[in-house]
């Protein structure tokens, strides 16, 4: 396969993840601004999106105050921001074009009417649904998406680069997620606006990544700080931990068999001791550094992603 094929279809995974985490958080955070307690107040929530999305510091140049109509629109549709939604699914589906000839017509179809949908989505749409709409159907056509890479494709080459493509994405997004809420405890428990809300902010977390029911079958009790970090980050079972992520990492670099040998500076073997390391971790010894844990492990996703596009994808 052309390193250029290899990279669209790497890179078509990576920006469907995106685009998804993006609008999940989006989704979940709108709702929970509707009926959040009275102390937690709408900036607080408009923040933590940005915080999440990384884009706190270019909406500030463009814009004096939080304003929630504001924000929706620089996430869900603005172009001028390259990480909104909308251009993350039109980088989705310009790296399909790139790469039709190995896709199912299936999946083409799907993504192509994904981005038109996207694209005919226009601000006085917006303005008229509200994003509550347009980050609800985002996610439904990526599970649309991810139904049809699973389902209609050969489980080859294609559907590993396009699947590592997608765990190091979503590894590196529900890093983010995390992050972005552990930033949100932070602050409750400096203005000691109690333990209820700290509950409340779990639960959004989960919710924020699928996992609310998941966690509560697991646990069988009302998530806690403890408890949501160790399913989130540890648990080897469910499809949006960060160690069930690195591990499948792991699993699509040995199926591509990039490199004969995994010597001690290949990537590889970084990706082999990563994955080693977070499976006999323990929540006890990060429960107190939470935070520096979850730089270095989005260091580590960054370090993967770069380096396997460097070394295999460029061309």
């Amino acid at each position: 396969m052309l390193s250029r094929i290899a990279n669209s279809l790497f890179w078509m995974g990576r920006y469907l993840e995106r685009a998804q985490h993006t609008a999940r958080f989006v989704k979940v955070h709108y709702y929970s601004s509707l009926d959040a307690p009275l102390m937690l107040k709408k900036e607080f929530v408009l923040e933590s999106i940005l915080s999440m999305t990384g884009l706190s510091i270019e909406y500030k140049k463009g814009h004096t105050e939080l304003v929630d109509v504001d924000v929706s629109k620089y996430v869900a549709i603005d172009e001028s921001n390259p990480f909104s939604i909308k251009n993350c699914i039109s980088n989705a589906r310009e790296n399909a074009r790139g790469a039709k000839g190995l896709l199912s017509s299936e999946l083409w179809e799907a993504i192509n009417k994904f981005y038109h949908y996207v694209n005919n989505f226009s601000e006085k749409d917006l303005e008229n649904q509200g994003v509550a709409n347009f980050t609800e159907n985002t996610v439904e056509y990526c599970s649309i998406v991810n139904g049809y890479i699973d389902n209609t494709l050969l489980h080859n080459d294609t559907w590993a680069l396009i699947h590592l493509g997608m765990h190091i994405e979503r590894a590196g997004q529900i890093t983010r997620i995390i992050s972005s809420k552990v930033k949100d405890l932070a602050k409750i428990e400096k203005q000691k606006l109690g333990v209820a809300l700290e509950t409340y902010q779990c639960i959004t977390l989960l919710k924020s990544a699928e996992a609310f029911d998941m966690s509560r079958i697991h646990y069988k009790c009302v998530p806690n700080f403890k408890n949501t970090m160790e399913f989130l980050i540890l648990n080897k079972e469910f499809p949006r931990s960060i160690c069930y992520n690195i591990n499948e990492i792991n699993k699509s670099l040995a199926r591509l068999g990039f490199a004969k040998s995994a010597d001690k500076d290949s990537l590889e073997f970084f990706v082999g001791k990563t994955a080693a390391a977070i499976n006999y971790l323990t929540i006890e010894e990060i429960e107190s550094s939470i935070g520096e844990f979850l730089k270095e492990t989005l260091d580590q996703i960054y370090f993967i992603g770069t380096n396997t596009e460097h070394n295999y994808l460029s061309y």
